[in-house]
């Protein structure tokens, strides 16, 4: 259930805690640090929570009891996996296989769990920086307990690994700490010519002697792990190293880190999805940190050169490829043409805002522009962390998700200078604005950014977002040509394995105004249903307005349908199937769950996963919305894009209705939260 692509997390979690309490009972102290640790990495892969429907109905969770006790790891996997409660009961999960596997005599569990437990709260940090400090000093002690587990491993290549490891995330804790140099000695003891674990060793003494400001040091050391890593076939840390030696070389600073991108870019065909001893995403581990310090010094070195204002958005651009196929799978993002930005219309702006730890930069594009179809560099508002940005997302979204306070308009005042007033003379309420967003941005709801005049960015100018240029195409003109649309609702309690999905009210409604006199509505549908009606042919739009859950991988993805889950790679393949019949789908609606969301775990959302997978753009929601409110804006949509109006310019429209219609409906917690992502003419 949990590694399974066909498995379900919310069930294998059920098997598992059953599993740990069970075991407990019988004494099984191996058996239940097992499960436990399995606990903790479904927990951490980001799959605990299904996404609740916006139709206000509670999914269910197992589990049952009170707030877990902080004196007992193990005890605290008898409560209920609550609805961001993952991380708490994760480091309980470890921390339990860890007392257990030690129990049991198995070091190399022990190891493994305390160095997971140690790197997750080290992760924290990012999240809490007000709690850094004693975050750190769990986290030293969770590594440390760590490399005191793994010298009970026998076999000395593994027990090497898992020093070195440990060891790393020590020094990321408290680089002084002692046990750091036995660390590093143990590991040359058990290397055995191996190059790799050499490697690793000379690295950790060069980020030693960062820690302590010898540069000298640190470049001769780092500049041995370089040489020893590029000794072996496949040298997948090389990148890694190069980045902390331009650490320690100031001086050639630059140039390593064009290295270490080109060591990246050989390796990254071959570099697996997942750490294969932590189970962590590659991604975020090896790749994120080179791609963002090359975007860096391209950009410290720019200034307004093209050619290196050009080499900054390629290397962004293949950023977010990496990001897309870190986050589907590379062979299930299939291959397109990028936009070219010679290709605008007058009136269209292309925007790449990029988020770096100690400001915003912005690149754009605007069509029409005397021929002049390059990108440009310009200045963002104030300096701001990428912290700070995510935070005023954060607090921006939370205000309107919530409701009742107010607290949304500071943010979408401050994000809108920031990330918009350097571009709004380009925009125009006849054009489009497409961004593509970077990390905590693809949860922002843009359109209720506000500007100097108090007006809503949607009054401005019509919206777009874009995972990336390679993925995204502007979209075909309507040119009033007759829509054949697919539209199906639930109606309907469903059990499933994932959770109980209550009646969505209202979905009828919103299937026949999307539908409309000439297209097909199927209530309480099944996957065979969607199957039929896809494979008559010439589908311009599927409105799926059902529950859907987007789970932290594709893989774990579904809409529900009555009495089953259809998962995302079978909507992927029902979208396929017509492709390859000439078919193209123009647009995929997903309305009724938070399917939109994305976050910097390359968690692109299943809207976004559907727009990889065929379609040529689609329509979700950032979070819930009520009936009313969804059925009156798809009803506006619909019928601005039959009339012949592209997606861009009918979702813009019908927004515009709510807001000068008054009311309830005119609160941006309602028309704000629909996006349109992919092309949009």
């Amino acid at each position: 259930m949990r590694v399974d692509p066909g498995g379900n997390q919310l069930e294998a979690m059920q098997y598992l805690i059953a599993a740990v309490n069970l075991a407990r009972q019988a004494g099984d102290a191996d058996v239940e640090a097992r499960a436990a640790y399995r606990l903790g990495l479904t927990l951490l892969g980001g799959e605990t929570v299904v996404a609740v429907n916006t139709r206000s109905a509670a999914v269910s969770a197992p589990g049952g009891g009170a707030t877990p006790s902080p004196d007992d790891p193990c005890q605290a996997i008898e409560a209920p996996i609550l609805r961001g409660a993952a991380a708490i009961l994760a480091r309980a999960a470890l921390g339990c296989a860890a007392v257990r596997a030690l129990e049991a005599g198995d070091g190399d569990r022990a190891a493994l769990a305390r160095l997971r437990l140690a790197r997750l709260l080290l992760a924290d940090i990012t999240t809490t920086p007000f709690r850094a400090a004693a975050l750190r000093d769990a986290a030293e002690i969770a590594a440390r307990q760590g490399l005191r587990a793994a010298q009970r491993i026998a076999v000395p290549a593994r027990r090497a690994v898992l020093t070195g490891r440990l060891a790393e995330a020590l020094v990321a804790a408290n680089p002084a700490n002692g046990e750091i140099v036995q660390a590093i000695a143990s590991m040359r003891a058990d290397a055995a010519g191996d190059v790799a674990t050499l490697a690793f060793a000379a690295a950790l003494e060069g980020r030693i002697a960062l820690a302590r400001g010898d540069r000298q040091a640190a470049a001769a050391a780092l500049e041995r792990a370089v040489f020893l890593e590029g000794q072996r076939s496949q040298p997948l840390r090389l990148p890694g190293w190069l980045l902390l030696l331009a650490e320690a070389r100031p001086d050639r600073r630059a140039a390593l880190v064009q290295q270490a991108y080109r060591a990246l870019e050989a390796i990254r065909p071959i570099l697996p999805l997942n750490d294969a001893l932590t189970e962590e995403s590659n991604f975020a581990l090896q790749m994120r940190p080179v791609f963002e310090a090359a975007v860096a010094v391209q950009l410290a070195e720019a200034g307004s050169d093209q050619a290196r204002i050009t080499s900054v958005q390629r290397i962004v651009e293949t950023y977010r490829e990496a990001e897309l196929q870190s986050a589907f799978g590379a062979n299930c993002v299939p291959a397109r043409d990028p936009v070219d930005p010679a290709t605008l219309r007058s009136g269209e702006v292309l925007l790449y805002p990029i988020l770096l730890d100690d400001r915003v930069e912005l690149l754009f594009v605007a069509g029409g522009r005397d021929g002049a179809a390059r990108f440009s560099r310009l200045a963002a508002g104030a300096p701001i962390t990428r912290r700070a940005v995510a935070q005023l997302v954060d607090e921006m979204k939370s205000s309107l998700i919530v409701g009742g306070d107010e607290r949304w308009k500071e943010a979408a005042h401050t994000l809108y200078d920031l990330l918009i007033k350097p571009v709004e003379q380009w925009l125009r309420p006849s054009g489009t604005l497409v961004i593509v967003p970077d990390g905590p941005l693809r949860a922002l709801p843009f359109a209720a950014l506000i500007d100097g005049n108090d007006k809503y960015l949607i009054e401005r100018t019509q919206l777009a977002l874009a995972p990336a240029l390679a993925y995204s195409q502007p979209g075909r003109d309507r040119r009033s040509r007759a829509l054949k649309v697919v539209a199906v609702a639930l109606q309907r309690d469903v059990e499933l394995p994932a959770g109980r999905f209550a009646k969505l009210e209202g979905t009828r409604d919103e299937a026949l105004a999307a539908a409309g006199p000439r297209g097909t509505v199927i209530d309480d549908f099944r996957e065979v249903d969607l199957r039929r009606a896809l494979a008559r042919g010439d589908v311009d739009i599927l409105h799926l307005a059902t529950h859907a859950a987007f789970n932290g991988r594709s893989d774990r993805s579904f809409i529900v349908a009555n009495g089953e889950a259809i998962p995302l790679a079978n909507l992927r393949g029902l979208i396929g199937e017509g492709r390859a019949r000439g078919d193209d789908l123009d647009l995929l609606v997903l309305s009724a769950c938070e399917t939109a969301v994305g976050d910097d775990q390359a968690s692109m959302g299943l809207a976004g996963a559907a727009v990889q997978s065929g379609a040529d753009s689609a329509i979700a929601s950032l979070w819930p919305v009520n009936d009313t409110g969804t059925v009156a804006l798809m009803k506006g949509f619909y019928d601005r894009y039959r009339s012949g109006n592209g997606k861009a310019a009918a979702l813009r429209q019908a927004q515009l209705a709510l807001i000068g219609g008054g009311g309830d409906l005119s609160h941006p917690s309602i028309w704000a939260a629909f996006t349109l992502l992919g092309g949009w003419r």
